[in-house]
C-alpha cells in the first residue's frame, strides 16, 4: 500500500474510450495522482495533467500489473478485451481474456489490501430482454442475451464472492450507451461512432429495424463525472449510469441531418432476432443519493464529437 500523502488511484485499461474520461475525471479531485496503466499502443488519449502518472504496461502480465496495483489505494477496473461484436462471435475469448484476468485482478487487490475497486460494467446488455419491458433500476434480476452481458453479470457475481469471502469493498456501475470525442468508429463500439463514419466518408448507413430501436445514450465526460462523484462515499455496491432517457435511431440520424445540413442515405434491413428493441434504465438510485446529474444534450455531445472528429481527419 501506498504511504504517500496522495490518494492513488489506479485506472486498468486508462487509453481506452471509458478509462480515459474516468482518467480525466478522477485527476479533478483534490490531492490525488492517477495512475493511468495501459499498452499505450498510441499517444495518452486523455488530456495530462499534474495529477496523472501515465504507467506503460500489460494487463496481462503478471508482474506489471501486480506492482501497479501495489501502489495503489483504489482500483478502478475500465479494461475489456472485447467489445458485444466480438464476445457474439468467440465466446470464449471474452470469458478467458475479461472474466479470468477479472478474478486475477481481484485477487491482487485482495492481496494488496486495496480499499475499494471499481468496475466498469453494462447496463442494456445485463439486463438485456427486461429491459425491454420496463424501465429498469438495480434491484431487478438482469437477464442478459449475449455472451458479453453474461460475462459483464458473471464478474459482477465475482465481485460480490470476494466481498463475502474476503471483505474486498468495490462498486459496480451499469454504464449504458456512452457516446462522445475519442470513441473509436472502426471496431463496432455503438451506432453513433459508426454513423457518423459512414456519413463523413459518404457512404450509405444500415439500420436494422425500423429506425425505432432505441438505447439510453449519455455523453461519456457527464458519465465519467457521475462515476467519480459517487466512487468514494456511494452507499450502494451497484449503480445505473445514464441520462434516463431513450433516443431511438431514427432521432440521432435527425440531429445528424441538422448538423451536417445535408441528406443521409440510409437503408433499413430486417433486425437480428437477437437485438433488444430498447434498453430502459432508471437512474433514480444516484440521483436520489448525489442529486440530479448534469447532463449534456444529444445535439450538443454530437455537436463536440463531430468537431473532435473533423480535427483529427482534416
Amino acid at each position: 500500500m501506498a504511504s504517500s500523502t496522495k490518494t492513488k488511484y489506479l485506472v486498468l485499461g486508462a487509453n481506452g474510450f471509458v478509462g480515459g474520461y474516468l482518467t480525466e475525471q478522477f485527476a479533478t479531485l483534490p490531492n490525488v495522482e492517477v495512475r493511468a496503466f495501459d499498452r499505450y499502443s498510441s499517444a495518452p488519449r486523455f488530456t495530462l495533467s499534474d495529477s496523472i502518472t501515465v504507467i506503460k504496461g500489460d494487463i496481462f502480465n503478471d508482474q506489471e500489473l501486480k506492482r501497479a496495483i501495489k501502489e495503489a489505494d483504489y482500483v478502478i477496473h475500465s479494461f475489456s478485451a472485447t467489445t458485444p461484436f466480438i464476445s457474439d462471435n468467440d465466446p470464449y475469448v471474452d470469458v478467458r481474456d475479461n472474466l479470468l484476468r477479472s478474478i486475477q485482478v481481484f485477487e491482487t487487490c485482495v492481496a494488496e489490501n486495496i480499499k475499494k475497486v471499481g468496475f466498469i460494467s453494462s447496463g442494456g446488455a445485463v439486463y438485456g430482454t427486461l429491459a425491454e419491458k420496463k424501465v429498469v433500476d438495480e434491484e431487478d434480476a438482469p437477464a442478459p442475451v449475449s455472451p458479453y452481458g453474461i460475462n459483464k453479470l458473471a464478474i459482477e457475481h465475482y465481485m460480490k464472492y470476494f466481498k463475502r469471502k474476503y471483505g474486498m469493498e468495490y462498486v459496480v456501475y451499469r454504464l449504458s450507451n456512452p457516446y462522445g470525442p475519442r470513441q473509436v468508429t472502426k471496431q463496432s463500439q455503438g451506432a453513433i461512432p459508426l454513423f457518423l463514419e459512414k456519413i463523413m466518408n459518404g457512404q450509405e448507413i444500415t439500420i436494422y429495424g425500423d429506425g425505432t430501436m432505441s438505447r439510453d445514450y449519455i455523453y461519456m465526460e457527464d458519465a465519467a463525472r457521475m462515476i467519480v462523484k459517487s466512487f468514494e462515499q456511494g452507499r450502494q455496491t451497484l449503480y445505473n449510469i445514464g441520462c434516463g432517457e431513450q433516443t431511438s435511431l431514427n432521432e440521432i440520424l435527425d440531429e445528424l441531418r441538422d448538423l451536417f445540413r445535408k441528406n443521409i442515405r440510409v437503408k433499413y434491413v430486417e433486425a437480428p432476432k437477437t437485438f433488444l428493441q430498447r434498453t430502459d434504465i432508471s437512474i433514480e438510485r444516484y440521483s436520489e443519493e448525489f442529486g440530479e446529474p448534469s447532463l449534456t444534450p444529444m445535439g450538443t455531445g454530437l455537436a463536440a464529437l463531430i468537431q473532435k472528429w473533423r480535427s483529427e481527419n482534416q
